[in-house]
């Protein structure tokens, strides 16, 4: 009777006591948007001592102990402990890090960056050599917060990526601007089959992506950094509205991304400057100092300098440079020189 009534107790006791278990917890590569109080980012978790794909599941708790770094899969050692009392909007479980087993690069993350299309289904991808025309269709990816950009070659676009396998990949709803550019036929035709991507298949610095059933919609390859094609000495061929005629005393820009400087000549005056932003898709120019002569014909220089001063962002293609205000409008078309 003695030890029943002692076995019972310690029965007891080990109910009403906090319950701890260490459990193998693996951590995807990047996070997905998610709504507990309020809206939020999830960690994206499996249990177990494999990974089964399809089975990812939001966690919306905090691992103690553990600093996440997107573009690596982990597999921790992580000890669960029972709460009791826990106010009603928080996790009944507390979770702690017990150890990190493997951080290992995901593979993934090689899709980041820009990717320049040169097939849409098995036709190459010619650009028609007339103004406005369009440029060359673009996908921007970047997984770190799972979304994708880029123009179809007209349009400019943007949208989240719901969700992304060893093959597979799915965005929601993307959203354009609507310009109409002088033919439509490549923007249309890559538009509709962005809108049909399932699967993808990466080697090396080429992308095919393809619907459901396999069907190969587009091919992009990795395009150079456009921060490092800028690096170069441009010439002036349209200047706000104006086509420059006489290419001998064009306007000269010359970019220097790694010593963020520019100079060059307005068609009159010589100057030099700061670059005060520089990305893969924005560009401001700082104080610009030039020389303050005045030549007989000034409408192109003054244009030049005003162009300047409202540059936000650029795109290249083709050798040119197109240089855009805060609104997305051309200021100024420029060619490439050697």
């Amino acid at each position: 009777m003695k030890y029943a009534a002692i076995y019972g107790l310690i029965l007891l006791l080990a109910t009403c006591s906090t319950t701890n278990n260490d459990t193998i917890y693996w951590i995807n590569s990047y996070r997905v948007d998610c709504v507990g109080v309020g809206p939020m980012k999830c960690l994206l978790i499996q249990k177990g001592e494999k990974i089964t794909e399809g089975e990812w599941q939001n966690f919306y708790a905090k691992i103690e102990g553990f600093e996440y770094e997107p573009g690596f899969i982990y597999k921790l050692n992580v000890k669960e402990e029972q709460l009791e009392n826990v106010p009603a909007d928080g996790s009944s479980i507390k979770y702690t890090l017990v150890k990190i087993l493997e951080k290992k690069e995901d593979l993934k993350f090689l899709l980041n960056g820009r990717w320049d299309a040169v097939k849409i289904a098995d036709t190459v991808i010619k650009i028609p050599r007339i103004r406005g025309a369009g440029v060359v269709p673009q996908i921007q990816f970047d997984l770190d917060v799972m979304q994708i950009a880029g123009t179809d070659g007209c349009n400019n676009f943007t949208g989240s990526i719901q969700q992304i396998g060893d093959t597979s990949i799915e965005w929601g709803p993307l959203a354009s601007t609507r310009k109409m550019c002088v033919d439509m036929t490549i923007a249309d035709a890559f538009a509709e089959a962005l809108n049909k991507v399932k699967q993808y298949t990466l080697d090396a610095n080429k992308l095919i992506l393809s619907d459901a059933d396999g069907n190969e919609l587009l091919e992009l390859v990795k395009a150079t950094e456009a921060k490092v094609l800028l690096n170069d000495i441009w010439v002036a061929e349209w200047v706000d509205g104006e086509s420059v005629s006489d290419q001998n005393t064009a306007p000269r820009l010359e970019i220097n991304s790694s010593t963020m400087k520019a100079i060059g000549n307005d068609g009159c005056n010589n100057f030099n400057g700061k670059i005060t932003l520089l990305t893969n898709t924005e560009l401001t120019f700082g104080p610009i100092a030039g020389t303050r002569k005045m030549c007989p014909e000034m409408s192109i220089p003054d244009k030049f300098n005003g162009a300047l001063s409202l540059t936000r962002s650029y795109k290249i293609s083709n050798l040119k440079l197109t240089l855009l205000n805060e609104q997305d409008k051309a200021l100024m078309i420029l060619k490439k020189v050697d």
